[in-house]
């Protein structure tokens, strides 16, 4: 109930609506040389892996931030930290969606005056001007970074498919993203004018 009077105080009043900018959706996957591969033969280009031990990952973007914006994060738990943990509980996932805001605390407070809660850890990274926030029964978690301009740039990444309830659509459409996220069956991005599933992606069929 406490849920629904959230989504219906969104309704009533459209002008909540966050300004953001997709900064790009992180799937964690078992190899990202094999993904990067798989994208490459549909002519999608990513940069070199990356290794950074303090999160225990190897990571690749898929684009560039020079041209584009709203990229594809490929990230694989290499050794033990978060992502590790997050393979261990959930396996190979969508593990968030990255954006970008202007005011971190203005959009914390009006994120969870929607409904968003903020992550625990978030009590860490906002000394960083970065902040986590997740939403039960919604598969992704939501990273914001604060910068002192949001990127005009065309995205790579123009849609995301989520299993989600109907009623969640308008926090997304809240934190503005609703022009990327939209219901479906799974998780299913489009990138570069090509509709992949995440397994897909991450060659896990």
């Amino acid at each position: 109930m406490v849920e629904a009077a959230r989504v219906s105080n969104f309704k009533n009043n459209r002008r909540s609506v966050l300004n953001s900018s997709l900064s790009h959706v992180a799937l964690l996957v078992p190899s990202v040389e094999n993904s990067a591969e798989f994208l490459k033969l549909r002519e999608i280009e990513s940069e070199r892996p990356e290794t950074f031990e303090s999160e225990g990952t190897k990571e690749v973007y898929v684009g560039s931030y020079e041209t584009q914006s709203g990229l594809l994060l490929l990230l694989e738990a290499i050794s033990d930290g978060p992502y590790k943990r997050a393979l261990l509980k959930r396996g190979a996932s969508l593990h968030h969606i990255a954006i970008d805001v202007l005011n971190l605390e203005t959009f914390s407070q009006e994120a969870q005056r929607l409904g968003w809660k903020l992550h625990p850890v978030s009590k860490e990274t906002m000394a960083y001007q970065t902040a986590w926030f997740f939403l039960k029964g919604v598969p992704t978690l939501i990273e914001v970074h604060q910068k002192r301009s949001l990127s005009q740039k065309a995205p790579k990444v123009t849609s995301l498919e989520l299993p989600i309830h109907s009623d969640h659509k308008p926090l997304f459409e809240g934190i503005g993203l609703g022009e990327v996220v939209v219901r479906g069956e799974s998780v299913v991005v489009t990138i570069d004018g090509h509709k992949l599933s995440f397994d897909q992606i991450a060659c896990l069929k």
